[in-house]
């Protein structure tokens, strides 16, 4: 493989580091290959820090998880990949703090997509299906043998591993039957989780052609399911997915999660096919290690096409992440989770089951608009000395300030900082590179200005088309 050019290096950062911070840049530049540059991505730490509660309630305790979250994408992690391989597995794997009740069970879930993320994804998918912020967002606290709720046993199937029309009706009664006993105890917070015997269904059933609810004290009926999926099922013959009939589950769930991790960090047009076998071999072929699946992907020549450099919009938290990096801001300080909901993503509270959507579903009128507000709400945070009295206040930025005095100064009428050096500055202050046809549109807005709209510039810089796209 050649070495990598600074182009492919900031594409691979902005997917998967959220940003291309010049310090990683320089990094991976200075390694061989993208493989090696890949491989440099991918060595996350191995206990990333979680986030001790302050508040005593659950809404307070959910602003301090997600602030936390965004701190560690933004500033706290020397490598951000497995805080964006968390918010990948937070859309997938998801579950609502309104419904859960409890933002120490999310903490736990969000956890675990942070410290196992790019772990094992049968490992991953056995403890999350365990953990009771998942039980009681899909209702498995209601399923027992007397009563079965298929919640949660339809979509292990359909959203979480095998995809629409791979399995049949009896496959889903089978898999109910298997996680009936998965309970919880409200009146314990600290030991949630409860396993009842006398809810469980014993009976053996056919799950994808093979016998499960075996022997055991039948714990281990459910997660088995998980297993079977990821080893030895087989698509039924009567699956609506005529393609698939008779294939191995193992590799119809290797392509169905390959497609899901390509919309969300190359572009939402399908996979070509030789990078999609790539990935579906490595994540089989792995025994479903995550890191290696990833790897494919990342590596894999299709991911560096103009195509992909230029097809995917950053979700609301990725802007959000870049607008904290551009402003040098922390979660807390900027206080922005109010506004979230306006963009069309407000962590913890995905709109259902099947989580958020990537790409176009970003763009629309309401959206937009959400990112206008969030940008006017950082650039004030940025702002908010820069009127105070004697001309000594600033705007201040990630990698620098600018007082007011240098912004409206004025001899004979004209700027003592042009507008060009003007919002070169702001570029440079913030790091964001605008193309040329974008900068010009902020220089001639500054040259229009009145003296007292001219620092209104940053707000076009941070709502430039640059911004939006990941």
């Amino acid at each position: 493989m050649p070495a990598p050019t600074e182009a492919d290096v900031r594409h691979l950062l902005r997917r998967t580091e959220f940003v291309d911070r010049p310090e990683r840049v320089a990094a991976l530049l200075a390694t061989a290959s993208i493989a090696d540059a890949v491989d440099d991505v991918l060595a996350v730490e191995s206990s990333p820090p979680s986030v001790g509660f302050a508040a005593s309630s659950n809404w307070e305790r959910g602003v301090e998880l997600v602030n936390h979250w965004f701190d560690r994408m933004t500033h706290d992690s020397p490598r951000p990949f497995q805080e964006r391989m968390a918010l990948f597995w937070h859309g997938h794997f998801c579950s609502d703090l309104g419904k859960v009740g409890s933002a120490v069970l999310m903490r736990e879930q969000i956890d675990l997509w942070r410290r196992s993320g790019l772990g094992n994804l049968r490992s991953l998918a056995r403890t999350m299906s365990t953990q009771v912020a998942m039980i009681r967002y899909l209702d498995n606290n209601d399923n027992r043998a007397s009563s079965p709720n298929q919640n949660f046993a339809r979509e292990l199937m359909e959203l979480f591993l095998l995809g629409v029309g791979n399995y049949n009706e009896a496959d889903v009664e089978a898999s109910t039957a298997a996680w009936t006993g998965h309970t919880d105890q409200w009146n314990d917070e600290d030991s949630p989780y409860r396993w009842r015997a006398d809810w469980h269904d014993f009976s053996t059933k056919q799950y994808l052609g093979r016998d499960i609810n075996v022997g055991g004290d039948g714990r281990d009926h459910g997660p088995e399911t998980i297993d079977v999926v990821l080893g030895n099922g087989i698509v039924p013959n009567d699956a609506t997915n005529v393609a698939n009939r008779g294939r191995p589950t193992r590799e119809v769930a290797a392509e169905y999660l390959s497609r899901k991790l390509w919309t969300w960090f190359a572009t939402d047009t399908p996979p070509p096919s030789s990078a999609l076998v790539a990935m579906r071999d490595a994540l089989v072929g792995s025994d479903f290690e995550i890191g290696p699946w990833v790897r494919a992907m990342l590596t894999h020549d299709a991911f560096y096409s103009s195509e992909v450099k230029t097809g995917l919009v950053r979700a609301p938290a990725e802007f959000a992440v870049a607008l904290m990096h551009a402003t040098g801001k922390r979660a807390g300080e900027a206080n922005f989770s109010w506004l979230a909901g306006s963009m069309g993503q407000r962590l913890l509270y995905p709109p259902n089951v099947s989580g958020w959507r990537p790409n176009g579903y970003w763009v629309n009128a309401s959206a937009m608009e959400g990112r206008a507000r969030l940008v006017q709400h950082f650039a004030w945070t940025s702002s908010r000395t820069y009127w105070q009295s004697g001309g000594t206040g600033v705007i201040s930025l990630a990698r620098g300030q600018l007082t007011n005095q240098q912004v409206t100064a004025r001899v004979g009428g004209l700027p003592v900082l042009s507008n060009e050096d003007f919002v070169r500055l702001l570029e440079e202050y913030t790091g964001i590179e605008l193309t040329a046809a974008s900068r010009a549109e902020v220089v001639r807005y500054a040259e229009s200005a009145t003296v007292w709209e001219r620092n209104d510039a940053l707000v076009l810089i941070l709502l430039a088309p640059e911004m939006h796209v990941a």
